[in-house]
């Protein structure tokens, strides 16, 4: 038996973000809200837990800052700030 390692730039990965850059940052504005988890996960075609894990590095740099707004089911994730890193 092996014991999985965990590479952090894998080929896979590297996709999913660049989709995220191309696709999700340039629409996003301060006020906007960001898409679900599980929505992020029907996008990438993978887990809700790995889309929103990739979505927040990408948000991370881009320099783009987030607030969560609401309780419970109500929790949505909203853009405070936008990074100069966003808009190229």
């Amino acid at each position: 038996m092996t014991i999985p390692i965990y590479v952090r730039n894998r080929p896979e990965g590297l996709r999913h973000r660049a989709l995220i850059r191309r696709w999700i940052v340039p629409r996003l504005r301060p006020g906007c809200r960001i898409p679900s988890a599980a929505w992020m996960g029907r996008f990438l075609h993978i887990s809700a837990g790995e889309g929103a894990r990739h979505m927040r590095r990408v948000l991370a740099e881009a320099g783009i800052q987030t607030e969560t707004r609401g309780a419970w089911r109500d929790r949505r994730t909203y853009v405070v700030a936008v990074g100069s890193g966003c808009h190229e």
